[in-house]
Parts: C-alpha cells; sequence; structure tokens
C-alpha cells in the first residue's frame, strides 16, 4: 500500500516536473520567435516602406525606433487580450504580467542594460540626448502619475499616453530634420523592383508578424502556467523573465554598440524604447480594454517609483555634467539588482 502511493507520489512529482520543464522550453521558444520575427518584421517593413518612397527619415523616426520594443509591444498586448478572453482572477494575472512587462523593460533597460554599459565604457553625451532625455522624463512621470492614482489607468489616460507617444514621434521627425537638414515632404528616391522580390518581402514580413503574434502568446501563456505550477506570483515573473526576455533586441543594440565603442548609440536607443514603453504600450493595452488597464498594488508602490528613481540616475547627472561616470553605471546595476531581490522577496 504505502509502495503503490510512493509510486504513484513519484509518478504525480515527475508529471508536474515534465510539464514545467515544457512550459519553460515553450517560453523559451516564444521569446526566440518574438526576438528572431521582430528583427525580421523591422528590416522588411524599411524595405517597403524605402521602395515606397518614404524618406529615410520618416522610417528612422517611426518603424526602426518602434522595431526594437515589437516584442514587449506584442506581449503585453497578447497578455490583455487574453485576459479580457478568460475574465476573473485569470485576467488578473495576464494584466500583471502585460503591465509588468511594460515597467519591468524599463527597469531592465536603464538599471541592467544602460548600467553594464555605462559601468564599462561611460559613452559621451551628444547634442540629440538632451531633448529626449527630458522627455524620457516626461513620459515616465506622466505613466507613473497615471499608474500610481486610481487603481490603474483609464482608458482617457491611455488615450492621453498615446498621444504623447505621437509627439515623440513628432519630435524624432524634428530631429531628423535638423541633422540632415532635409525636407519630410519632399521627393524620395524609388527604386524598381520586380513582382517576385515583392512577393518575397511582404511573405517575410507577414511571416515575422505572425513569429511574433505566436511568440508573444507562447510567451504569457507558458509564463502564466509556471506561475500557477510554481505558485509565483504573476508580476514577479512579469516584471524580471518576461521583462528581461522581451528586452533582448535592445541589450543585443546596446552590447553590440559597446564593443563598436558607440556607446552612444546604445543610449540614445535605449532611452527611445523606454519611451515607447512608458507611452505606447500602457496606452495601446489601456485601450484595447476599453475599461482601462488595473495596475496591481505593488507595481504602483514599489515598481514604479524604482523606475522612476532609477531614470533620474541615468537623467540628472548626465544632464548636469553633460558626460556619464563608470560610478553612475555600478548605482544602476545595484538599484536594479536591488530592487529585482525586493521583488521576489516581498511578493513572494
Amino acid at each position: 500500500m504505502n509502495t503503490s502511493r510512493g509510486i504513484t507520489s513519484e509518478t504525480a512529482a515527475y508529471a508536474v516536473g515534465m510539464e514545467i520543464f515544457l512550459n519553460v522550453v515553450l517560453l523559451a521558444a516564444g521569446l526566440a520567435l518574438i526576438v528572431k520575427g521582430g528583427d525580421f518584421f523591422v528590416e522588411c517593413a524599411s524595405w517597403i516602406a524605402k521602395a515606397l518612397g518614404v524618406p529615410e527619415l520618416i522610417i528612422g523616426a517611426t518603424v526602426v525606433s518602434v522595431g526594437t520594443t515589437l516584442p514587449e509591444l506584442f506581449t503585453s498586448l497578447t497578455a490583455v487580450i487574453q485576459g479580457m478572453a478568460v475574465g476573473g482572477e485569470a485576467a488578473e494575472g495576464f494584466n500583471m504580467i502585460a503591465v509588468g512587462n511594460s515597467i519591468g523593460s524599463m527597469l531592465c533597460n536603464i538599471g541592467l542594460i544602460l548600467g553594464l554599459a555605462i559601468a564599462v565604457r561611460p559613452p559621451s553625451i551628444g547634442r540629440g540626448f538632451a531633448p529626449k532625455a527630458v522627455f524620457l522624463c516626461c513620459a515616465a512621470a506622466v505613466s507613473a502619475a497615471f499608474c500610481m492614482t486610481g487603481s490603474g489607468i483609464s482608458l482617457a489616460e491611455g488615450i492621453a499616453l498615446l498621444v504623447l507617444f505621437g509627439a515623440f514621434v513628432a519630435l524624432n521627425i524634428a530631429e531628423g530634420k535638423r541633422d540632415v537638414r532635409v525636407s519630410v515632404s519632399g521627393p524620395a528616391l524609388r527604386e524598381r523592383y520586380s513582382a517576385k522580390t515583392w512577393a518575397a518581402k511582404f511573405a517575410v514580413f507577414a511571416v515575422s508578424a505572425v513569429a511574433i503574434a505566436g511568440g508573444a502568446k507562447l510567451l504569457c501563456d507558458n509564463a502564466q502556467a509556471l506561475c500557477i505550477s510554481l505558485g509565483i506570483s504573476q508580476q514577479i515573473v512579469g516584471i524580471t523573465v518576461v521583462a528581461i526576455g522581451t528586452s533582448l533586441p535592445e541589450l543585443v543594440t546596446c552590447m553590440t554598440s559597446l564593443v563598436k565603442g558607440r556607446t552612444d548609440i546604445g543610449v540614445g536607443n535605449i532611452i527611445g524604447a523606454n519611451v515607447i514603453n512608458g507611452t505606447l504600450l500602457l496606452g495601446v493595452s489601456a485601450a484595447v480594454t476599453g475599461s482601462g488597464l488595473p495596475i496591481d498594488a505593488f507595481t504602483a508602490q514599489a515598481a514604479v517609483p524604482a523606475m522612476l528613481v532609477i531614470t533620474a540616475v541615468l537623467v540628472v547627472p548626465s544632464l548636469i555634467f553633460k558626460k556619464t561616470f563608470r560610478v553612475q553605471g555600478a548605482i544602476l546595476l545595484a538599484l536594479y539588482t536591488g530592487f529585482v531581490i525586493y521583488n521576489i522577496v516581498a511578493v513572494t
């Protein structure tokens, strides 16, 4: 009798272990699909825009700037839509993944990725840093205010964040026009391509979009399943595992620019990504529900303030001294690590 119970218990434990292993594998597969799908999506979108005669200035300010945040965007959007579909307590878990992904990516981008880059090789601060850094502070402050007041981001607040994103795109275009001295309304060069080339590009474009969407669904479903199996809060997984995973494009961009001695490019990319995370991601997620986006208490009371502190540590000294410092990078890394540990301890 005891032997039978032992075998049953071992079988059950094995089944649970295999289920967790499968969830981890599928979650990793989802991340891979999102990241690689995003690469091909941006490449094809840029090609199509150029082939249609859209100036590179517009492409850089829209397609490329949004491109590195596609993993975060699709993941948060998918989580919100799935939450709407299931309803009840499960919806709350999906919302935690969506919000945690957005806020967690902002923390990860500056605290972990930029912190590491600055600690290794402090970048110079170019002319274009100040306006974008100030805009980042404004976007972070507005999104934080919306998250920390009421029960979450209302529909009207979500629309306001989308308007703020539109203003950021307009800023990018204005900065680009000043730098390259071209007119957006001027004629653009167009090249003729065969129907076969067009068909191939559109096919890759469509497949990459499906890969991103499918990867986002795999990521959200298996993150939720892992939380249930392991008894972990969806908030923790959203703000750490999912956020770090979907920030891989920013990590690759920043590390590549670091190796090439062009860390300033990585800084600009991350500032843009954080503005988009705080405006477009949260705004779209709130707008899609039609009734706003609920924010869990810990994220509102701890994660959002931490995001503001980390943003300030990056921006304020850089604007004052017109450069970054290794100690600044070390502080960012310490703050991010400390927050993640505190988050896990507090929510577990």
